[in-house]
C-alpha cells in the first residue's frame, strides 16, 4: 500500500493539531481519547479540511456512537473488536479509493434502530437526548438543570416525559438505558466525591 506515518497523537488536542499542520491524506482515529470524544475531532477535521478522509476505530459497538459516526460522515468505522491486519488494511484500501467503509455493526445497529418504534432516535427529542445522557452520568435534577440554565422543576418534567417516551420507569433502568446505548460512557463518568 505505500503508506507514510506523518504523525500519531494520542490526545484530541494533538491530533487536531497534527491535522491542521500536516493536513493528511488520512486520519485514522480512536473514537475514544483521553482528553475528550475522538467523534468531535472527527467531525471538526471533516468540517475544516475535508480533504482529508477520516476512518474511525473503537471498541464501542452501541448504537448512539454508530449514529454519530453515520451523522458526522466518518469516511469509514473499522470495529476493534475484529482485530484482523486484512481489515484494517481493506478499510484504509476502501477509504483511499474514495469509498466509504462500514464494519458491520454500523449497519446492524442502525437497523435495529429503525425497527425499535421506541429507539431513542425516534421518540426523544436532541434536547431530550441531552438530558437523558446527563441522567445517566447520575447527574441531579439541580445539577442538569444549572448546566442547561432551567429549573430544575423543568427537567424533573423532562425526565418523567424521557420515561413515558422510551417505557422506562425508574431512574436507575433511564441512568443503565443511557450507558447501553452509548449516551453516557462508563469511563466519562466522574465518581461522587463522598
Amino acid at each position: 500500500m505505500g503508506l507514510e506515518i506523518a504523525a500519531i497523537e494520542t490526545t484530541c488536542r494533538g491530533g487536531i493539531e497534527a491535522v491542521r499542520r500536516l493536513n493528511p491524506e488520512l486520519v485514522l482515529l480512536d473514537i475514544s481519547l483521553p482528553d475528550g470524544d475522538g467523534l468531535e475531532v472527527a467531525r471538526l477535521i471533516i468540517a475544516e479540511l475535508p480533504q482529508s478522509k477520516v476512518l474511525g476505530i473503537s471498541s464501542h459497538r452501541d448504537p448512539w456512537t454508530m449514529l454519530q459516526v453515520q451523522r458526522h460522515g466518518l469516511h469509514g468505522f473499522v470495529d476493534k473488536q475484529d482485530q484482523r491486519p486484512d481489515v484494517l488494511k481493506q478499510a484504509i484500501q476502501t477509504v483511499l479509493d474514495g469509498r466509504i467503509y462500514y464494519a458491520p455493526v454500523v449497519n446492524e445497529s442502525s437497523a435495529v434502530l429503525r425497527r425499535d418504534p421506541k429507539a431513542f432516535i425516534r421518540v426523544l427529542s436532541d434536547y431530550e437526548t441531552r438530558i437523558l445522557s446527563m441522567i445517566g452520568e447520575s447527574k441531579t435534577d439541580t445539577e442538569i438543570g444549572t448546566e442547561l440554565g432551567v429549573s430544575p422543576a423543568t427537567i424533573q418534567s423532562r425526565r418523567r416525559d424521557i420515561m413515558q417516551k422510551l417505557d422506562v420507569h425508574s431512574t436507575p433502568k433511564l441512568i443503565h438505558y443511557a450507558i447501553v446505548n452509548g449516551l453516557t460512557r462508563p469511563e466519562h463518568l466522574n465518581p461522587r466525591s463522598t
